[in-house]
């Protein structure tokens, strides 16, 4: 009779730590061969587009932070009288209706949406001044009871993964929000840590699922307890947006906790939940369902006006406005559709849920077994362009020819795609796969420019300024690139 041999627990520790030391000595080797890689590309004599792998960052100067933040107000808590609305989306609003959707759709949009400001230029051609970047660790706010530091070593493994991104309107600071039920705030100049926003008492006991920032610079949350948290009151935004797990849309009052949110609800009967939402300028609102279905809110009237099924076959991930024509919205799903709804046409109806006349088209349909990709990221490039991502392709759908690819869809991912954005004011567009690595494509010539490994586990959210990008997901640790001329 055999007996297994015992173990020695002191000796198997020692082995899972020299694994651990050999395995980080490898990811800093693999670092350094990269960054030495770009510079002797960016030193070229022919000074032009090179492809390699990089790290890179944005901002303007930040202003100084206070020093005793402004208590954290629950605008309204779902209770027994109303269904617990799971926060996954945020818009605001302000009286003269002008309103600012930024990124952060929680389970389905993981596109970091920002525009730019300024206009294209050859910055984000170029790759990141310095291609390791600049790393924001949210350990750094971590405090001991005597108030001395934590210092924590990076791990494998993270138990705070990050689950949305927003950058303020003067592109000064970002927000992350975390599983770990706390936002954090940092430089986008430095990425040197600003605030950490979380209250025992009034803040987040879940999941934070969306962020936004208002026009006047306040943050705003929601959360997958169905919370809605505001750093301050003010009335410079009175209104803000969510949509939760529960169908329903919620328009918010910023100004005071005593006026009661007013709720949108389907007329006929309570929709499945939302998993994507976004509105226009004409504050008309598109939702999208788990099951595929669309609806149209007008927060103008705090009606539910029409709802469509048929066209996604599955969960929608994204929905996204034309930002050039208020009437038309588009939506991406795992069913690998890509949707146009002209809501001047026959959506449905404020009484039924009828099949809309509206176009779809599956862009990275495959003949394998695999069929279509689902589609991971979807923005708005220009009034002709859309940019899409789905399974490890980046395509341009051109909207006056039925969203039809323009030439081929671009490669270069070995792995799926988590999360798309745009740079350079359309001219570029990046991709984070679940690999950590980040791909910019030339929008022009429809080639990869160069790539970078940013995070250790999925590149989750990506936004881009001017002239940095940002970059967060599994890992829990946000990546600045700078681009800056």
């Amino acid at each position: 009779m055999s007996t297994r041999p015992r173990i020695d627990p002191s000796q198997y520790a020692r082995e899972k730590k020299e694994k651990i030391e050999k395995a980080r000595l490898k990811r800093e080797a693999i670092k350094r061969d990269r960054a030495t890689k770009m510079e002797s590309q960016n030193s070229g004599p022919d000074g032009g587009e090179e492809k390699g792998e990089s790290n890179h960052a944005h901002a303007s100067p930040v202003p100084p932070p206070p020093s005793t933040p402004p208590p954290e107000h629950i605008i309204q808590k779902h209770n027994g009288n109303t269904p617990t609305n799971k926060s996954r989306s945020l818009g605001s609003s302000s009286q003269g209706g002008s309103q600012g959707m930024f990124g952060g759709y929680g389970g389905g949009s993981r596109s970091g949406e920002t525009k730019q400001s300024g206009g294209a230029s050859t910055q984000f051609l170029r790759g990141p001044l310095h291609p390791e970047g600049m790393e924001f660790d949210p350990a750094s706010f971590e405090t001991r009871k005597d108030g001395s530091r934590i210092q924590k070593g990076s791990t494998e493994d993270s138990d705070r993964p990050s689950t949305c991104i927003a950058v303020n309107p003067n592109q000064s600071e970002c927000v992350v929000g975390s599983a770990d039920h706390a936002s954090y705030t940092f430089s986008t100049r430095n990425a040197s840590p600003l605030r950490r926003l979380y209250s025992r008492t009034t803040g987040h006991s879940d999941w934070v699922s969306a962020c936004t920032y208002l026009c006047d610079n306040r943050i705003l949350t929601g959360g997958m307890d169905g919370k809605v948290v505001l750093k301050s009151l003010s009335t410079d935004t009175p209104l803000a947006v969510s949509a939760g797990y529960d169908g329903s849309v919620i328009v918010w009052n910023c100004q005071s906790v005593s006026v009661i949110p007013t709720k949108i609800e389907n007329k006929r009967k309570q929709l499945p939940p939302l998993t994507a939402f976004s509105h226009n300028s004409e504050l008309m609102a598109m939702s999208g369902s788990n099951n595929g279905l669309v609806s149209l809110w007008d927060l103008n009237s705090g009606v539910c006006t029409r709802a469509a099924a048929g066209k996604h076959l599955a969960q929608i991930q994204h929905v996204a406005p034309d930002g050039f024509d208020p009437s038309t919205f588009y939506t991406g799903g795992v069913d690998g559709k890509i949707g146009l709804w002209d809501t001047r046409g026959p959506l449905g109806s404020a009484t039924g849920n009828e099949i809309g006349a509206t176009l779809s088209t599956t862009p990275f349909f495959s003949q394998g077994r695999q069929g279509a990709a689902p589609i991971s990221g979807l923005c708005d490039v220009d009034d002709n362009t859309l940019v899409v991502s789905g399974g490890t392709s980046v395509a341009l759908l051109d909207k006056r020819m039925n969203l039809a690819v323009i030439e081929k869809p671009m490669h270069g991912h070995s792995q799926p795609i988590a999360s798309l954005c745009i740079g350079n004011g359309g001219s570029v567009s990046f991709s984070g796969a679940i690999d950590g690595m980040v791909i910019c494509h030339n929008l022009q010539t429809m080639q990869p420019i160069y790539g970078m490994g940013a995070n250790k586990k999925s590149s989750a959210f990506l936004a881009a300024t001017d002239n940095r990008l940002i970059v967060t997901g599994d890992d829990g640790h946000a990546l600045l690139y700078d681009f800056a001329e």
